[in-house]
């Protein structure tokens, strides 16, 4: 918005040097070619640039009437254009008494064929920047207007068969359009119109602008209208409404709405690294300060998750610092799944992307996608984001009804804390998240603590539900690098570990998980019960990606459960052993240990055993020292 009016107030600048010039030079030269050298070098000296204007005539009056034709600007050194400025013809109407009180006032403006070329250089210059001329800066803030009834009055704008080229290789933006101005329908007031049309990082961009008449922007009784439609890709911008003073950006009732498949998507229109998402729409009011813009009474749908909430954008600071407050009394869990890369399942709140790449991990049996997460744009701006969801929705074996979070992103290092999710059953997960994107190869950490998880929470709504019970207590500590969740995990490093003294398990899983067919048998017919659980612990070894179970067992009043085996992140293969061993006779037992094999999402159980039949076994297990094993679990460096 600041570049555009600069280089709007840096035409009005040539525009008024090319009129004051013909103006004062009187009449002694108007058919010579000495007045009109002598104007083209007075443009170019205020202008900066190399002035041509192939005709001057000049009908004198108490109004004058100037012709101007062939009019070119020379571009800068470094532009790849020939021309950042030619017009056709150039013809107004200037009144010459309110000049002497420093009034400019044009009856009629009218530009024939204005080509208009902006382009911005590899060092962020701009061919249009005032600095680029300490004259010109001087005479474009003497006729930039600052409000509405400082604009220029000028009676008819006519712009005919206008041209407007945008080039920014940095960006890779590449524009094309036209602009104009259009009566409209009878009846109605003449209107300002742009149209633009090109590419944006490989993307199709499109740019439409439809707003009041150049009459109209002086009329301070009447708030002026702005229509603006932007679509980058499948990303759409709207600005609709009306603002008191335009040029203040005051009196503001416009509405503004953002939609697309991928929040993440809007950086390169906006400049703002948003976070991945499922499909999105966002509406709100548009308002801005000095240096502040402010979107707020915004209502959000992220997939299937409602939210409402404010965001800043504070330009003043380097960087930007942009603040968002939101709340949520409806979030779906699976919604946050592509914050890490992970599609939010094959739901029709899936983007097309996101239904790919789930539809990639099902073929591939991988549980970790290799989505490039993009974290570099956390250099871009510093921000303060929370998020209150005071209602989750979530699978039943992720039993989370609320979470909340703060992220702070200084300098490219972002970090979630405090981070809570509490759960059903009254248990938390609570600690910090922290993502270093400074480098080109992000490092990424988590410390988090697990509290009171009640077991039975993980099978809601199966029939292992009500003989499930108990409080899990745990800590997570994990580190490592990589631009996506699967090259992170592949090279973690760090230790998980759990455990839970006291409750109860489903005695069908028990009996099942160690192959106690004669239990099992009984139990499909009889229906499940209720086994106490004296001790379960477990700690997960994570070096360099790979994981093996260190102390992982699971103590019953039946038998006591072994775990041993490793996964290797980097395959994404999973190879354990678990072995049951029973402290009382047990009437058939297979003798052997379940063996899981495979790729993570989707690995085969089979039986390794010694006998080819079911045997009778004196089961000689011993109860755990429980507590001195958790003990030594959780000290553990």
């Amino acid at each position: 918005m600041n570049r555009s009016v600069k280089i709007l107030c840096w035409s009005a600048g040539i525009v008024v040097a090319l009129m004051g010039s013909a103006v004062a030079a009187g009449y002694l030269f108007l058919t010579s070619a000495e007045f009109r050298s002598h104007v083209e070098s007075h443009a170019s000296a205020l202008s900066g640039r190399k002035t041509k204007i192939a005709r001057i005539s000049i009908d004198w009056g108490s109004t004058a009437h100037v012709h101007l034709a062939g009019v070119e600007v020379a571009n800068a050194e470094w532009g790849k254009a020939e021309h950042m400025l030619k017009v056709e013809r150039v013809d107004f109407e200037i009144p010459l008494w309110p000049l002497l009180k420093g009034d400019l006032v044009l009856p009629s403006l009218v530009l024939l064929k204005p080509e208009v070329t902006v382009e911005a250089g590899d060092k962020d210059q701009l061919n249009w920047s005032l600095g680029e001329s300490p004259v010109t800066t001087g005479a474009a803030k003497a006729v930039a207007p600052e409000t509405r009834i400082e604009t220029p009055l000028i009676g008819r704008l006519e712009i005919t068969e206008g041209r407007l080229v945008y080039r920014d290789t940095k960006r890779k933006l590449d524009l094309d359009g036209t602009i104009s101005t259009a009566t409209g329908k009878a009846g109605d007031q003449p209107q300002a119109e742009l149209s633009l049309k090109g590419k944006l990082e490989g993307q199709p961009l499109t740019m439409s602008f439809v707003g009041g008449s150049a009459l109209m922007l002086r009329d301070t009784k009447e708030p002026y209208p702005i229509d603006l439609n932007v679509a980058f890709g499948a990303t759409k911008l709207t600005l609709k409404g009306t603002l008191q003073d335009p040029f203040q950006w005051t009196g503001a009732n416009v509405d503004m709405t953002l939609s697309g498949p991928n929040l993440s998507e809007i950086y390169p229109l906006l400049g703002i690294p948003g976070p991945p998402t499922p499909p999105y729409r966002i509406v709100g009011k548009l308002d801005h300060e000095p240096g502040v813009w402010k979107f707020t009474k915004t209502q959000w749908h992220v997939g299937d998750s409602d939210l409402v909430g404010d965001v800043i954008v504070d330009q003043r600071k380097k960087p930007a610092f942009l603040t968002a407050k939101l709340v949520s009394n409806n979030l779906a869990f699976k919604d946050l799944a592509p914050l890490v890369g992970a599609p939010p399942g094959n739901s029709g709140t899936a983007s097309e992307k996101q239904r790919q790449t789930q539809q990639q991990l099902e073929a591939t049996g991988d549980l970790f996608p290799n989505v490039p997460l993009h974290v570099e744009k956390l250099r871009a701006m510093n921000m303060d984001v929370t998020l209150d969801a005071r209602k989750v929705i979530a699978p039943d074996y992720l039993p989370v009804q609320a979470l909340s979070f703060r992220v702070l992103v200084n300098n490219g290092v972002a970090t979630a804390r405090p981070l809570a999710l509490s759960l059903v059953g009254g248990g938390t997960i609570a600690g910090e998240l922290a993502i270093d994107a400074r480098t080109d190869v992000p490092k990424v950490r988590a410390n988090l603590k697990v509290a009171d998880v009640e077991l039975g929470a993980f099978f809601r709504n199966s029939k292992f539900f009500d003989t499930t019970h108990g409080k899990i207590q745990g800590r997570v500590n994990l580190s490592g690098q990589g631009k996506s969740l699967a090259q992170v995990m592949s090279g973690a490093n760090g230790h998980v570990e759990a455990a839970m003294t006291g409750g109860s398990v489903s005695s069908l899983m028990v009996s099942l998980a160690g192959l106690q067919l004669f239990d099992a048998l009984i139990l499909y017919i009889a229906g499940d019960n209720r086994i106490p659980i004296l001790c379960a612990l477990g700690r997960l070894n994570f070096q360099q990606g790979t994981v093996t179970f260190d102390r992982t067992m699971l103590d019953t009043q039946k038998s006591v459960l072994d775990v041993k085996g490793e996964v290797a992140l980097q395959s994404q293969m999973v190879e354990i052993e678990i072995k049951a061993h029973p402290k009382s006779f047990d009437l058939l037992d297979l003798h052997g240990p379940v063996t899981v094999e495979g790729k993570i999402r989707a690995p085969r159980t089979s039986i390794s055993r010694s006998f080819p039949i079911p045997t009778p076994v004196f089961g000689r297990a011993k109860t755990l020292d429980c507590a001195g094993l958790t003990q030594q679990l959780f000290s553990a460096p």
